[in-house]
């Protein structure tokens, strides 16, 4: 919650009309906003907040708007300033200056979202927690975020996204974390970077921010970018030389069993998720929340309470399909350990790698997207069909089906897949691969 002085503070702004005092947030959106929040009212790409206004006022509790507008206010603050987007990264800013808590940033090409929810749930067995919801990991959501810290958060837990080089760092001048957990370096986002050094430098933009960073252990190329950071790090992983890490690992059909290693002790962790990849995402938080005072029987607890995160890695029956599901994002990396986990999963039944274009790699996409060629065909992978068009370069190595729609790939399956098939959906978020998903649900 913050006053109407926290926003005067912060944004330099001048009070048009004033009604309600205080608020429990920002919004950008009319459609979600509710009646104790205030409208920011942001200019986009396509349309600008101000056409919003009236609908606005009707719902909310105010609004900071940065043009004049004549209507009524209907007794609601209103606030002008100069910029609307400046005016929520500075209260923002001026929100975290005052809390007094602990603030992590989760940062990384793979995995953040599900180790940032993972961290969530261990942490809130003590904790008031606040993190960012969903996707929402840019310079527009993290701010909003942070505006809904109340009177007894006690940490923050803040994933961070990043698209070129500077995003982490700008949001970092925001956040100003005194941690960060580092799940991996991969191709995310490449064409912004121009190179695998880039995305790390990229990432690594955290490092002077911070005190503690809880990094992959595993990762050496990862680890590289510690040279000359003089804070502390603290591995995760399954190697050897982690210091904390995962061992006995036993993948079953829809969860994961393994024992966690910790500087206290070592206990079993049961988790409802699929695949190497959240072996690692499980371990980087358990790793902080040991660190933070989290007993090994809350971990447990929390540990097998966990449901996969929405469109990531779920296992979803569909008539006598199984569908592997990890249809919100992918890039390289992520393709290849989602093959892996097709692959792992087969147990006698045919798989079909059901993959759209991998977006934003530049000069580097079409030898990734022949590189998935190579790994369906070395996983042993019975079937490819894509969608889009660098996904092609696949069939340099491997037979398939290329569709230049998600429907057309849709119904190409209902008709031609009948029996137990095992199905993995996967590929950039602009691809919609969800709606592979919706169509072979109408078809069963």
């Amino acid at each position: 919650m913050f006053t109407l002085d926290d926003l005067l503070k912060a944004t330099n702004g001048k009070v048009l009309s004033e009604g309600n005092n205080i608020f429990t947030s920002a919004s950008i959106d009319t459609r979600t906003i509710g009646e104790s929040e205030i409208f920011f009212a942001l200019k986009g790409s396509k349309r600008d907040g101000h056409e919003f206004l009236e609908e606005a006022l009707r719902k909310s509790s105010g609004a900071v708007i940065s043009k004049d507008i004549d209507i009524d206010f209907n007794g609601k603050t209103v606030i002008k300033v100069d910029d609307t987007f400046e005016a929520l990264k500075e209260l923002a800013k001026y929100l975290r200056e005052k809390f007094k808590g602990k603030v992590i940033a989760v940062v990384g090409s793979n995995g953040k979202t599900t180790t940032k929810e993972l961290l969530y749930h261990f942490l809130s067995e003590k904790y008031k927690v606040l993190k960012t919801e969903g996707n929402f990991n840019n310079i527009i959501g993290v701010p909003l975020c942070i505006s809904k810290i109340k009177h007894d958060t006690e940490i923050m837990v803040l994933e961070l996204g990043t698209n070129r080089k500077g995003d982490i760092r700008e949001l970092c001048e925001i956040v100003n974390p005194q941690y960060a957990l580092i799940t991996n370096i991969g191709y995310e986002h490449i064409e912004g970077f121009g190179s695998l050094e880039g995305v790390r430098d990229g990432e690594l933009e955290v490092l002077p921010f911070v005190h503690t960073v809880f990094a992959n252990g595993d990762d050496p190329f990862l680890m590289e970018g510690f040279r000359y950071f003089q804070g502390k790090v603290i591995t995760f992983g399954i190697g050897e030389n982690c210091e904390y890490k995962a061992s006995d690992i036993n993948f079953l059909n829809d969860h994961v069993e393994f024992v966690f290693h910790a500087d206290i002790a070592s206990f079993p962790i049961n988790i409802s998720l699929v695949g190497l990849y959240n072996v690692y995402n499980t371990v980087a938080a358990a790793t902080v929340a040991v660190n933070w005072g989290i007993s090994k029987c809350s971990i447990k607890k929390a540990a097998e309470a966990f449901a996969p995160v929405k469109m990531r890695g779920e296992i979803i029956k569909v008539g006598d399909f199984e569908i592997f599901f990890d249809a919100y994002n992918a890039n390289p990396s992520s393709m290849k350990v989602a093959l892996q986990e097709l692959s792992r999963r087969k147990k006698g039944k045919p798989a079909v790698a059901v993959l759209g274009d991998m977006l934003e790699l530049g000069d580097f996409s079409e030898h990734a997207h022949e590189q998935l060629g190579m790994w369906i065909r070395d996983f042993g992978i019975e079937h490819f069909i894509g969608v889009g068009k660098f996904i092609k370069n696949a069939l340099r190595y491997v037979n398939g089906k290329i569709f230049d729609t998600v429907e057309e790939a849709g119904e190409f399956i209902n008709r031609n897949f009948k029996g137990p098939y095992l199905l993995l959906i996967k590929g950039s978020r602009a691809m919609k691969m969800e709606k592979i998903l919706e169509i072979i649900k109408k078809g069963n």
